[in-house]
């Protein structure tokens, strides 16, 4: 067997200071993708703790959507801590989206 990545995109927002309780975004920021396989792409979103300057940044939760099963509309996405969970802070950690698809020219 043989897995091969054909495309890789990433958009990152600005990041924004002393946000930890309840986080907010800039939400004038949109991002767009090309998907040329749709049927096997995925769309990960991942939160990001920004330790200032440092080394390393704390991934926070993250969520991972086929493309193919995303619809138009606000979204509100599901996310799960570094091990797939969904228990204790993560109840209820959701991510608000406004998805737009349009077909490819």
């Amino acid at each position: 067997h043989q897995v091969e990545i054909l495309e890789t995109t990433e958009r990152k927002t600005d990041t924004v200071k002393d946000n930890g309780f309840c986080p907010q975004w800039d939400d004038s920021e949109v991002f767009s993708f090309t998907v040329s396989f749709p049927d096997v792409a995925m769309l990960q979103i991942v939160v990001m703790d920004d330790d200032g300057g440092g080394l390393l940044d704390d991934t926070v939760c993250k969520a991972a959507i086929p493309v193919s099963c995303l619809r138009q509309g606000y979204r509100s996405v599901r996310l799960n801590d570094q091990y797939g969970s969904q228990h204790g802070p993560f109840g209820f950690a959701r991510l608000l989206l406004d998805v737009s698809i349009e077909p490819c020219p």
